[in-house]
């Protein structure tokens, strides 16, 4: 029988450093699922990021007003404008052009390649495992 992970491997796409400046670790959890947003903000917060989270891309674009994340963990598949729209306008906004951002997705690596454009991504990380791969992911861009 041939061992099958339960979810795959988190990929880094690029080593960007993201500069905490003295700021709390910001991270903002953008997920149509409440229930989902909610734990994995929570299981964040637990080990010490500062988490907010939003139910849809425009919300998380909104919170830019008055928050300001140092990373997005973004799921794909979402209704109105999908993980790989929201991506597309953070990078070209001033306030989170150099965030990292991270695919968090229920797709395998190779669906969520050819999917979108994963150029304005720094990292993938499929759901359904434990988040200890997503915490590394998110400590390792903070500086």
């Amino acid at each position: 029988m041939q061992n099958i992970p339960f979810s795959e491997p988190a990929v880094l796409f690029r080593k960007r450093q993201v500069p905490l400046n003295g700021k709390s670790a910001r991270v903002l959890v953008v997920d149509d699922s409440r229930a989902n947003a909610e734990a994995l903000a929570a299981s964040l917060a637990i080990d010490g990021l500062v988490t907010q989270f939003a139910l849809c891309g425009l919300d998380a674009l909104k919170m830019l007003d008055f928050w300001q994340p140092r990373v997005f963990v973004l799921d794909i598949s979402m209704p109105e404008h999908n993980g790989f729209a929201v991506a597309r306008v953070l990078r070209r906004m001033p306030a989170s052009r150099d965030a990292g951002i991270i695919a968090f997705t229920a797709l395998g690596k190779a669906e969520f390649v050819a999917t979108g454009p994963v150029v304005d991504f720094d990292g993938y990380c499929q759901k359904g495992g434990s988040h200890w791969p997503l915490l590394r992911m998110i400590n390792g861009m903070l500086i």
